[in-house]
Formats: structure tokens, C-alpha cells, sequence
């Protein structure tokens, strides 16, 4: 019974809390297009088509936007640039990327992702519509 209780309580205060749904989505977005980009790393680490890594990721980026919202994309758009520069391209450890072909995909991405997720984004989280 105090479970329920809790339960009541909890969803309550929640829902006085408007502007805590919009960051909860940005916030699941973000860890889903970060976790991607670490799995994307790791199958495209020595192969010849590491650098359109970014290129193809850019469906992760249409999928969260169209899910989570315009935050959760953008947030996610540059967390995997951010994974894309560090761990992928060299010199790894450091966001910069000496090949001109990766840094240009890494560019496009980081364009692609931002502008999918002001144009396919919903007005709400695809979770929550009515």
C-alpha cells in the first residue's frame, strides 16, 4: 500500500515539474546516440570505411530525433562528433582530425544531424503523444 502511495506522490510532483520531461528526453537521447557512436566506433576501427562512420551514423541521429525530440537530437549530434574526433579519427585522444576525408564527413554529420532534428523532430517525445 505505501508503494502505491509513492507511487502517487512521485508522478504528482512530477507533473508539476513541466520542464522536467523535455530534459529527461534530451538526456535518454543524448546516452542512446553516445552509446551508438562508441558502438559505431568499434565496428569501423580499422576498417577502410571508418571515415563515412559519420555519414552512416546520421540514421541513429533521424531515429533519436524523431523519438526523443529536437534536444535529445542536437545533444546527441554532437556527442557523437565529439566520440567520432576523440576515439575514431587520429590523432586519437583529441578532438582534432588530421584527415581532411573525416573531418568533412564529421562536418556533414554534425549539419545532417542538427538539421534532422529540427525537421523531424515532433513538437512532443514520441513516447509521450497524445
Amino acid at each position: 500500500m505505501q508503494l502505491r502511495e509513492w507511487n502517487k506522490t512521485a508522478m504528482e510532483t512530477a507533473a508539476k515539474k513541466p520542464w522536467a520531461m523535455p530534459l529527461i528526453d534530451a538526456a535518454i537521447g543524448g546516452a542512446i546516440c553516445s552509446l551508438g557512436a562508441m558502438g559505431m566506433i568499434a565496428a569501423a576501427e580499422g576498417h577502410s570505411w571508418k571515415n563515412l562512420a559519420p555519414l552512416i551514423f546520421t540514421v541513429v541521429l533521424l531515429v533519436t530525433a524523431a523519438f526523443f525530440g529536437a534536444r535529445a537530437g542536437i545533444l546527441g549530434t554532437v556527442l557523437a562528433a565529439l566520440f567520432f574526433a576523440t576515439f575514431l579519427f587520429g590523432p586519437t585522444g583529441s578532438i582534432s582530425v588530421a584527415n581532411d576525408s573525416a573531418r568533412s564527413n564529421l562536418g556533414w554529420m554534425l549539419l545532417i544531424g542538427i538539421g534532422f532534428s529540427f525537421l523531424f523532430a515532433p513538437p512532443s517525445s514520441g513516447l509521450r503523444r497524445h
